[in-house]
């Protein structure tokens, strides 16, 4: 065992005099700097995911109710604390039609479950303060209320309802939950923070002040722009957006960014594309995309 401590030892710091003032050195250093400060809330966010999966097990979902107006309202504070991905929450929030479920319900119930959940809220408020975990939150009720009182007018136009595939969330074990969930998070987080880490490395602060922490409406649109080859998952994206933070983005853009981004995701267009029609998916992308820069212009004065 001595002997191996000794080799690694050795290694390590010949590789390390090797990229000796080098960016690739400086990309490692800030990547273990970053992955270190994100640990903790890191595992606290798996647990809090996994806990809320584990209660969902065996409940049954109700958000129908006389009141189309209580309806959507219910719809949307669910998506906001159900831990599930888009590509889940569209099929199980389709087959609620048959339950007698509005679609308006059911489209506030899709919009805002992408946006937050609680893990989310608790890594955003841990990394970027309670003020932008607030603004998300916001930001993501709003947006299922604007979707789902506009889909009230319109959504005998732009939704044919189809047959209807029941979706029930799968039972697996406790362990194999903790495995699956650290081994999704720990691939997002781990592209995430190799990012952030290259972008503190090798962008200067001037360059994210001056575009992404000056004019509220370029840097508004900038930051939904970055959203399409940036964007992760909720959480993962958090690591990336306290870099950019640091370097000088405002938090109108940053807000943008969280709102747009999950609406870019190849696999969110698909679940929209397939489950609910081409019309239902260009609603979708011009209902984020505005909303997600008036909401980034307006935070940005607040």
């Amino acid at each position: 065992m001595g002997e191996v401590n000794r080799i690694f030892t050795e290694t390590y710091f010949g590789i390390i005099n090797l990229l000796e003032g080098t960016y690739t050195l400086r990309i490692i250093n800030n990547f273990i700097e970053l992955s270190v400060k994100i640990a903790p809330y890191f595992l606290i966010s798996i647990l809090i995911n996994i806990m809320l999966l584990q209660y969902l097990k065996g409940k049954k979902i109700n958000f129908n109710s006389k009141s189309e107006v209580v309806s959507i309202f219910t719809g949307a504070f669910i998506g906001l604390v159900s831990p599930l991905p888009t590509y889940a929450a569209i099929p199980i929030g389709v087959s609620f039609i048959s339950a007698g479920v509005p679609f308006s319900a059911i489209m506030a119930f899709i919009l805002s479950s992408p946006l937050m959940n609680p893990s989310v809220f608790f890594l955003t408020a841990a990394e970027l303060g309670m003020e932008m975990a607030v603004a998300r939150t916001a930001a993501a009720f709003l947006i299922a209320l604007t979707g789902a009182f506009i889909t009230m007018k319109i959504s005998e136009s732009i939704y044919v309802p189809k047959a209807i595939i029941p979706f029930n969330i799968r039972t697996r074990s406790l362990g194999m939950e903790i495995y699956r969930n650290s081994l999704f998070m720990g691939k997002t987080f781990s592209v995430a923070i190799l990012l952030s880490a290259a972008v503190k490395s090798l962008v200067p602060p001037s360059v994210v002040s001056s575009m992404l922490g000056g004019n509220a409406a370029s840097g508004t649109l900038i930051g939904i722009g970055m959203g399409i080859p940036f964007y992760t998952c909720g959480g993962a994206a958090v690591p990336f957006m306290e870099t950019l933070r640091e370097l000088g983005m405002s938090k109108g853009a940053m807000l943008a960014f969280f709102i747009a981004g999950p609406a870019t995701k190849l696999e969110t267009l698909y679940a929209y594309k397939t489950s609910l029609g081409s019309k239902v998916l260009i609603f979708y992308l011009v209902l984020t995309l505005l909303f997600s820069y008036c909401a980034g212009l307006i935070y940005s004065v607040l």
